[in-house]
Parts: C-alpha cells; structure tokens; sequence
C-alpha cells in the first residue's frame, strides 16, 4: 500500500499547504482573491472532487491498486501543475478539483488495502490517520516557509518530485506483482500437480 499511500499523504498535503494559520495566505494575495473566494476556489472544489472519488478508491483499491494509484497520481499531477502556473481563478479551481480527484481516489484505495489486512489492520490504521492529520496540520506551516521565501507557486512545484516517486513505485510494485501472478499460473490456465504427486489412486490387489 506504499503507492496509494504515499500519493493520498501528498493531496492531504496539498490541500491545506496553501493555507496559513496567521495573517493571510500568499495565493490569495498574489491572485488578488477574496476570503470567500479562496474558500470557493481552493478549499470546495478540492473536497468535493475528494469525496466523489473516495468510493472509487474503496470499491477498486484492493483488487486493483496499481490501476487505481497510477490515474489518481496522474490527476493530483496535473491538478498541481495547473495551480502551479495559473494566471488566475479559473485555472487554479480546476487544478484544484483534479488535485482532489486523485487526493480521493488514493486515500480510497489506501483506505481499500488496510481493511484487506489479516494482521496488525488497527497498527497500520492509526498510523495511517497519525501520518494524515501530521500532513494537513504541518502543510500550512511548511507552505508559509517556503511562500516566502519563494511564492506560492513553488509550493506546488515541489510537490512534483515527490508525485513523481508515488507514480514510479506504484508502476514498479504493478508489474512486480503482475510477474510474480504470471509465474504462478501455468500455460493455458492448467495448475502444475502438487511435489509428489505420481498420478491417481493406485488401483488395490494384484492386479
């Protein structure tokens, strides 16, 4: 569950990265938008992009975590380098509903792989909520830093590297799973007979 993982930990960052817990945010100032505007623009479109694909994620993420993560990362991908570049509201509000497209779609998927464990499934949960909660909550601090410093499209540019590295691993980890699925199923579907099997029941007597 790395790769879905890693991938919805990013969204949950991106979306609250560009807040600011004082004062206010330099997205808004730089695109000269209003507090209600910010909300409309950056926060709704994210959430309800989310929670569109959040079922997709549950549905699908367990049987198929690598067809999942790969287009939710893409999504979060593109929605990133939209906000990154954008000139101005509309731009950003559609980066934004495709960032949270692939945010939700992820988190699901994780979400999917965790319910699917035999053992230590509670561990792995609260650790995954801990590393969540961690994200949305130093997102703003990190992103004013780094605003800044820089701006805030910098923000959303070094947020590529790390998309990168989800997209890589998941790709990696499908085909290894892919391979390991093909070595165990023998041509024309016909299972290999177990170690020491030497045919059918011997028939009793002499003969």
């Amino acid at each position: 569950m790395f790769g879905p993982g890693f991938a919805a930990l990013i969204g949950l960052f991106m979306l609250t990265v560009v807040y600011r817990f004082d004062g206010v945010p330099a997205l808004q100032l730089a695109l000269g938008l209003s507090s209600q505007s910010v909300l409309m623009i950056v926060l709704v479109p994210y959430l309800v992009a989310a929670a569109l694909t959040v079922p997709v994620g549950l549905l699908l993420g367990a049987r198929f975590p690598t067809a999942v993560t790969i287009p939710a990362t893409g999504f979060l991908f593109l929605g990133v380098l939209l906000a990154a570049f954008t000139p101005g509201s509309g731009l950003l509000l559609i980066g934004r509903a495709l960032s949270g497209l692939g945010t939700g779609a992820a988190a699901g998927a994780a979400a999917a792989l965790i319910l699917k464990l035999r053992r230590r499934r509670g561990v792995v949960a609260g650790v995954a909520a801990a590393l969540g909660v961690l994200a949305l909550l130093l997102a703003p601090v990190i992103g004013q830093l780094i605003s800044e410093a820089a701006g805030f499209r910098v923000i959303h540019l070094a947020a590529i590297p790390f998309l990168l590295v989800a997209l890589i691993v998941s790709a990696v980890l499908g085909l290894v799973k892919l391979t390991a699925a093909k070595r165990q199923v023998p041509p024309y579907g016909v299972p290999y007979p177990p170690a020491g099997f030497t045919g059918g029941p011997r028939p009793s007597g002499g003969a």
